[in-house]
């Protein structure tokens, strides 16, 4: 071996292999080419030649010297800025991170959880004092005509008023109130003798405690005088006496004189209507207090003449 020439066998203590000067080895990485200067950044101007030698004598790589800014979320979970046991010169003077408290793999942030499960809101209780509307019963009318029948048939048998009271009380049907006033009537007219006095007591007794309203007796009334044409064919009396009771309905303050010209404007046949108002009118005033409600209402008694 000559001297001067470099050694580069391996354990020899030359030149290891990819060194500048060294011998080329095929498929080496970056030894295809013999470009051995530095990548010229865009920030160096052009026509500087980056083999020249500064001023100095030494030739500093651009990112020798050059601090790279650490991020704090690269470091471990709890270091808080700590590395190897001594604080990082990035992190001097800095206040460390807060930690989030960690819930376990794969589940979500406090707060995300706490809006993905809102809690339900309560329904508004009932104002007070608010009246509870009450239950109304789907009775068929058949069934209750049927009941209606049968407790008149009881009153007029036994003739007791709270009896009857408490059975009308039990139909729970405010609206078929008119068509009780209406059976009662019929079904006193039709017994023999006629029960003209009972139903009266019935009618003014219901209506003494609430349970009909004056509305419900003169509905009925007028439901009853709708069929004074048929019923007065096989009952001649009845006109005369659906006349007297509603005479004593004026004085319970059920119905008035309008009623009884309403009255009579449902029964077709006239010689019906004569009956009815003639004993009407003997009923009220034969009564003390009747005088007065005859001058009250003497505009309905005038109309009701002229529809004799």
């Amino acid at each position: 071996m000559s001297p001067g020439y470099p050694v580069n066998r391996p354990g020899a203590g030359g030149m290891m292999p990819g060194m500048p000067g060294t011998r080329k080895m095929p498929g080496m990485p970056g030894m295809d080419n013999d470009n051995w200067e530095v990548p010229r950044n865009r920030s160096m101007p052009r026509g500087v030649d980056m083999n020249a030698t500064p001023p100095g004598g030494r030739l500093q790589s651009p990112l020798i010297g050059k601090q790279t800014p650490l991020n704090s979320k690269l470091l471990p979970q709890g270091s808080g800025g700590f590395i190897g046991g001594k604080t990082s010169a990035l992190l001097q003077g800095s206040t460390p991170p807060t930690r989030q408290p960690s819930f376990g793999s794969g589940s979500e942030p406090f707060s995300q959880a706490a809006r993905a499960k809102p809690t339900p809101t309560p329904s508004p209780a009932p104002a007070a004092g608010r009246p509870v509307s009450p239950a109304t019963t789907n009775v068929k009318p058949e069934e209750l005509k049927r009941k209606t029948v049968s407790l008149l048939e009881e009153y007029f048998s036994i003739r007791l008023l709270d009896e009857a009271l408490q059975c009308v009380e039990e139909l729970k049907s405010p609206s078929y109130h008119s068509e009780v006033v209406k059976e009662a009537i019929n079904l006193g007219l039709e017994k023999n003798p006629p029960c003209v006095e009972p139903v009266s007591k019935l009618l003014e007794y219901l209506l003494s405690k609430k349970v009909f309203t004056p509305k419900d007796i003169g509905t009925g009334c007028l439901l009853y005088g709708s069929m004074m044409d048929d019923i007065a064919i096989d009952l001649p009396k009845a006109p005369n006496n659906f006349g007297e009771i509603m005479g004593r309905l004026v004085l319970a303050g059920g119905i008035n004189f309008n009623v009884v010209k309403e009255v009579l404007k449902k029964v077709e046949d006239e010689i019906f209507r004569k009956p009815i108002f003639d004993a009407a009118m003997k009923v009220v005033s034969s009564s003390p207090s009747g005088q007065g409600l005859l001058e009250a209402q003497a505009a309905d008694v005038e109309t009701c003449r002229g529809l004799l």
